[in-house]
């Protein structure tokens, strides 16, 4: 019994040594980087030039489509400003974190260095055995999130029947709201505008993908020639399927007039490959919110719930991030023009809408970006 106790012991011994022996060892960031580290948004990013540099990697750069094809041996890395989708080979990917621009720089997060370049590659330069581990962050988090308020300034949006009310108005004061609520729920919110002023679309979309943001929520107001439509709705990203959507789309993209810009065709000289995979992937995304944002206002039973919609406004199809237009009431229906104009009204809809969102930023982290659905 003695003998098997000791057989038994040195059997389990000798298995963890083995465990121990095959575990990967910590990743060390060539020490070149390390000194380079930036937190962007509490997470660790390295400019792509250092990058590059550090890992011979070359690099073309393309400042009009904001995208980087990255060239390491039989590997081609595919990447896109403001976004977290990539092409390795050909092979679509998603980064845990956006690659970011900020004052003229791109950066990419470490974990890409981790995940993508290292297993690849050997550093130009051999790290040092003393170097510190990179410490681990948790993925896939919503931590920040891009508030747009519809219109603004000399575009007043649609305008009330009965008391003239604005839309640009009703908005400011609803985001407020939920900027207050996403706060409290410690979430990072960038408002595109906190007072009455007109953001071009094109710059809406720039200050989105500039923002390295996790999501892009826009609030409006609906309104429709007939005065007994009413509801509230949300949209993300594809063709208008019916006829109220196409008048939506028009309007709400007609203010591109009054800042006299051209639409930018981000696409004109992209990638296709590139630019369709990022698409479909925020699509995916977008829909989900929109659908979670729908079902939380619904058991509010605030207004009637129209539900999920589709359309391309600009807003939507210029940005690199999963992005959602909410349409909350029709400021065309006397009723409802009535109750966006009550500042509790107001407080339960920003209060629905939230609870949206946090119930999308729960499933998205829980199943880390979708991919263990």
């Amino acid at each position: 019994m003695e003998i098997f106790k000791k057989v038994f012991l040195f059997a389990v011994v000798t298995l963890f040594i083995a465990g121990c022996a095959t575990q990967a060892p910590h990743f060390r960031l060539e020490p070149s980087l390390t000194s380079c580290i930036r937190n962007i948004d509490g997470f660790q990013y390295v400019p792509l030039t250092k990058l590059c540099d550090a890992y011979g990697i070359n690099c073309n750069w393309d400042s009009f489509t904001k995208t980087a094809c990255l060239k390491l041996g039989a590997t081609n890395v595919a990447l896109l400003g403001g976004s977290r989708n990539i092409l390795v080979n050909g092979n679509a990917k998603k980064l845990d974190r956006p690659v970011v621009i900020t004052d003229g720089t791109v950066f990419v997060p470490v974990s890409f260095v981790k995940s993508t370049i290292a297993p690849i590659s050997s550093p130009v330069k051999a790290p040092t055995p003393m170097a510190a581990p990179i410490e681990e962050q948790k993925a896939f988090t919503i931590k920040t999130i891009v508030l747009d308020t519809g219109h603004g300034g000399k575009d007043a949006g649609a305008v009330g029947r009965g008391r003239g009310t604005k839309e640009k108005d009703v908005a400011l004061q609803l985001a407020k709201k939920v900027k207050a609520l996403l706060e409290d729920e410690r979430i990072r919110v960038m408002m595109v505008r906190s007072d009455d002023t007109f953001i071009p679309l094109p710059k809406r979309a720039d200050i989105a993908n500039a923002s390295a943001a996790d999501l892009f929520v826009s609030i409006h107001i609906n309104a429709s020639f007939s005065r007994t439509t009413r509801g509230f709705e949300c949209y993300y990203l594809s063709d208008a399927t019916d006829d109220n959507a196409r008048a939506l789309e028009a309007f709400e993209n007609s203010s591109l007039k009054l800042s006299g810009d051209a639409d930018v065709q981000h696409s004109t000289r992209l990638d296709k490959t590139l630019w369709d995979m990022t698409l479909t992937e925020n699509r995916k995304e977008s829909g989900e919110l929109a659908g979670l944002i729908c079902q939380s206002v619904d058991e509010n039973q605030l207004v009637k719930n129209n539900g999920v919609k589709t359309a391309r406004f600009y807003v939507l199809k210029h940005t690199h991030i999963p992005s959602v237009l909410v349409e909350t009431g029709y400021i065309s229906n006397r009723i409802e023009e009535m109750k966006l104009r009550d500042p509790e009204f107001l407080n339960k809809m920003a209060e629905a809408i939230v609870r949206g969102i946090l119930r999308y930023k729960k499933r998205y982290e829980a199943t880390e970006g979708f991919t263990n659905v």
